[in-house]
């Protein structure tokens, strides 16, 4: 619409008809003004109307260079250059557009590329992913399967080997078959089962308060245990008892500060009795800590060595009952006493054996082997005998035969001549069913006896 109107007024002769109708209106002026006398007035009023024509006759022409520029075609931006440049011809404007369109393509490819790159990381993560939880699945199968095969073991070995059908007086094999030939004297004899080091230490007491030697003590002890425990186990948990109670009839323990607020010493025993060291634990850890901060005040360096040593065999004690249920707090203790006092041979003999039970091989054989070398042959014979059968194993696991039967002959030399392992007669098996099945009833009499309350008898084998 707007294009027609443009091109409709650009056609019309404007200034030809504008001149027409000047020419008109003066002579239409002169007519009017030829009568006038003042022919000045009408001068001016030409000029005014010259002027006036000039300035409409600019006008009109700014109108029509406006509409002459409105009416040019648009030149539409575009990668392409004139024609009429000489530099840049249609090869040049191939390439550039071949190079433009090059690098489109380029920005694509990379796009394309990222996207494979994370689908791939993605896959490689989920991949890896499932290989773990495959892993955790396969040990856990594993895992189980152990277990399923240790139950299967522990109730294969709970189960009889021999079944009675007692109405019938009859001895069945596992298909059920009568298998009565198969009874032996050995099958029906009575077997005392074994027990634990923690389910004898009332026995120990018990026999103590009889007044029976450590030999026999330690014989009873290896027989009801079935030889599970050493013979430098047994040993050692006797001497440590009877220091103990020594240490209770000396009333070492009534020295302590915060002693109302500690078992008293009969109590310790009675719970050491059924199996509980704690309450002799705690008496003896306080009792170390008064002697260690007493001597390590100023001005008693001259009795500091004495009193070390004194702690390091309290140390060897509270080692000694603390193994019965914890190996690690007995290590500590052992470890206390050597260094109080290096030359302490029953700490490093026991210190050994809690290295070798804790499976710390390299310790144990560097334990044992400062033993052999530390220790004298007549005064710690015990000791010695204890790590030559110990080390005579370890040599023998690592090929060296010939010395590890040395130090095992000389191991067995030592207890047999002692007569530890000595199996006990009829009657010795008789008196120790009689103490066992009264000790726990005679007990609290017993202890009273050992600290000196009560008056006593003695029982011996």
């Amino acid at each position: 619409m707007i294009e027609q109107l443009i091109t409709k007024i650009s056609s019309l002769d404007i200034i030809g008809t504008i001149n027409e109708k000047i020419k008109v209106l003066s002579e239409v002026v002169d007519q009017y003004l030829s009568n006038m006398e003042d022919l000045k007035l009408v001068s001016i009023l030409l000029m005014v109307l010259a002027a006036l024509m000039f300035l409409f006759v600019l006008i009109v022409m700014y109108v029509r260079s406006f509409i002459n520029f409105l009416k040019a075609p648009v030149k539409k931006k575009s990668y392409i250059v004139d024609e009429s440049d000489d530099i840049f011809d249609e090869e040049d404007e191939r390439r550039l557009l071949q190079i433009i369109e090059d690098q489109d393509r380029e920005r694509e490819l990379e796009k394309e590329l990222q996207k494979e790159l994370e689908i791939a990381q993605a896959e490689r993560e989920k991949a890896e992913r499932q290989e773990e939880q495959n892993l955790k699945i396969k040990e856990e199968a594993l895992k189980q399967k152990k277990q399923e095969e240790k139950e299967k073991e522990q109730k294969k070995k709970k189960e009889p080997a021999i079944k009675l059908d007692w109405k019938k007086g009859t001895l069945l094999n596992s298909t059920g078959k009568d298998n009565s030939d198969a009874l032996s004297p050995s099958i029906m004899s009575y077997h005392q089962s074994n027990k634990q080091m923690n389910e004898l230490l009332g026995l120990i007491i018990d026999m103590i308060g009889r007044g029976v030697d450590d030999l026999k003590i330690a014989q009873t002890i290896l027989y009801r245990n079935h030889y599970m425990s050493s013979e430098e186990d047994v040993f050692q948990i006797i001497d440590s008892i009877k220091n103990f109670i020594d240490i209770c009839k000396n009333q070492e323990f009534s020295k302590l500060d915060n002693y109302d607020s500690l078992p008293n010493e009969e109590d310790a025993l009675i719970h050491m009795a059924e199996g509980d060291t704690t309450p002799a634990l705690a008496l003896l850890e306080n009792l170390m800590d008064l002697h260690i901060d007493y001597v390590s005040k100023p001005g008693m360096e001259n009795r500091r060595d004495e009193t070390f040593r004194m702690v390091s065999e309290q140390a060897v004690t509270f080692g000694n009952l603390a193994a019965i249920n914890d190996v690690h707090l007995a290590t500590g203790a052992f470890e206390l006493a050597i260094e109080l006092n290096p030359k302490n041979i029953p700490a490093w003999s026991r210190l050994a054996d809690m290295y070798a039970k804790a499976e710390s091989n390299s310790k144990a054989i560097w334990a044992y082997q400062n033993i052999l070398d530390m220790a004298d042959g007549e005064i710690n014979a015990r000791e010695v005998a204890n790590a030559s059968k110990n080390m005579s194993q370890y040599l023998y696991a690592q090929g060296n035969s010939l010395q590890a039967a040395k130090l095992y002959n000389s191991s067995k030399q030592y207890y047999d001549a002692m007569g530890v392992n000595r199996r006990l007669d009829k009657q010795e098996i008789e008196i120790i069913e009689i103490i066992e099945s009264n000790h726990k009833d005679e007990i609290r009499s017993t202890i009273h006896k050992l600290l000196g309350r009560d008056a006593g008898m003695d029982f011996s084998f």
